[in-house]
């Protein structure tokens, strides 16, 4: 470590009173989704997401959170994930971070009067100054599963963070970086720091050096950055934390749904180019085989059931939006986005794999779209919750006391 770097502090940036901006129309948004789609097949066809980012930000998609009237939240960054799910699901699972993250802290609903100002600070600094957010749980490769790699120490009021965090994407083009670490004595903790240039945060290695380089995730190395008290959102291993964390993961695993089904939806267009375009034995299009009409109508009603329950999920976000969201509802919300995000990933995987044995060989020929999504879909299942954990978590709910035929489902 660099001589004096203990001293450095990982302060915010003061807070610049900005013009609201009016929330966008659905054209607005479309229009704007199209615009970052094409900056990142150009960034992705030069390998260099750097003119990506930089046409990201000067469109409202990463900053809609800041838009406390913007309706239907979850279901805009649902639509952006999806689109951007369909050209590259890495690099949207890097934007994927940013969003879920700002959307749960914008729409989390809370009686806490301290969290409350803390939060329009935060999202008002983000949508101000433009800036993207990473977002680490700390959780690090280790002989333990969960194991935790970092920790913060008093010093004062304000923090000391040290350790190693594995799962850190979108780690060189953020600006702030979310991170869930325990306090020493005092239980878990969220904390806002600044990333970029910072001294005292070393973001290290790619995690994924090949299948999902484009989503920036990176091992975060914490060399004791003083944080100041004012940068922690909330502490406690009490409720309100619960509640909040498991809001947290309802919108990652809802829009980790609409990411890889993205994928999904573009594999069954290749599909569909592809059945129209070569002709058989027969001097007909593939399209007009029996089996192939039959194939491609199974994946196609693969797909909505998926896609109809990643819409729902994203649906019951926003409809918890300026309401108290009570255990109950909560949990029900959980579920939903549990349900989306595990039917979402394994459809993704199944339609990607299926429409790659019709195309064959060439959907690896060139810059066949199938090659990047072959190798990125298949981490669709690994994201949020594992799939394992789901399954036993809604067994325990099916054979409890209570009736299936009364669960509502």
């Amino acid at each position: 470590m660099r001589s004096g770097q203990r001293r450095r502090s990982a302060r915010l940036p003061a807070v610049r009173e900005v013009e609201p901006r009016p929330p966008l129309t659905p054209q607005e948004l479309d229009e704007q989704i199209s615009c970052a789609a094409a900056a990142l097949v150009e960034g992705l066809s030069r390998s260099d997401l750097t003119s990506f980012y930089a046409a990201l930000r000067t469109t409202e998609l990463p900053f809609l959170c800041a838009q406390p009237e913007m309706k239907g939240l979850a279901g805009a960054c649902a639509a952006i994930l999806h689109r951007l799910g369909g050209i590259s699901p890495a690099a949207g699972l890097a934007v994927e971070n940013h969003l879920y993250v700002t959307g749960a802290l914008a729409t989390f609903p809370t009686g806490n009067t301290v969290l409350e100002l803390k939060r329009r600070e935060i999202l008002d600094l983000i949508g101000g100054e433009r800036l993207l957010v990473a977002n680490s749980n700390s959780k690090v490769h280790a002989d333990r599963l969960g194991a935790i790699g970092t920790l913060a120490r008093r010093e004062g009021q304000d923090l000391r963070v040290e350790g190693t965090a594995a799962y850190t994407s979108l780690a060189t083009e953020a600006d702030l970086l979310f991170l869930l670490t325990p306090i020493e004595g005092e239980g878990p903790a969220l904390l806002v720091m600044p990333l970029r240039g910072n001294p005292a945060i070393e973001i290290g290695p790619f995690l994924f050096p090949r299948a999902m380089l484009d989503s920036d995730t990176r091992r975060v190395t914490f060399h004791k950055p003083l944080v100041p008290a004012g940068s922690m959102l909330y502490v406690g291993n009490d409720e309100l934390m619960l509640q909040l964390l498991t809001f947290q993961l309802t919108w990652h695993q809802t829009l980790l749904s609409a990411l890889y089904l993205g994928a999904a939806a573009r594999a069954i267009e290749e599909g569909r180019l592809f059945l129209r375009s070569v002709q058989g034995p027969t001097q007909k299009p593939l399209a007009e085989l029996d089996g192939m009409l039959a194939d491609m109508g199974r994946l196609a009603i693969r797909y909505r059931s998926a896609r109809s329950l990643s819409k729902a999920a994203a649906a019951a976000i926003d409809a918890s939006i300026g309401n108290t969201l009570g255990p109950v509802a909560l949990a029900e919300a959980f579920d939903q986005a549990c349900a989306a995000k595990y039917a979402g990933g394994r459809c993704a995987e199944e339609v990607v794999t299926q429409v790659r044995r019709i195309i064959g060989a060439r959907s690896f020929t060139g810059d066949h779209p199938l090659e990047r999504l072959s190798q990125e879909v298949v981490f669709g299942p690994l994201g949020g919750e594992v799939d394992a954990s789901i399954e036993r978590r809604i067994g325990r709910r099916v054979l409890s006391e209570t009736s299936f035929l009364d669960l509502g489902w």
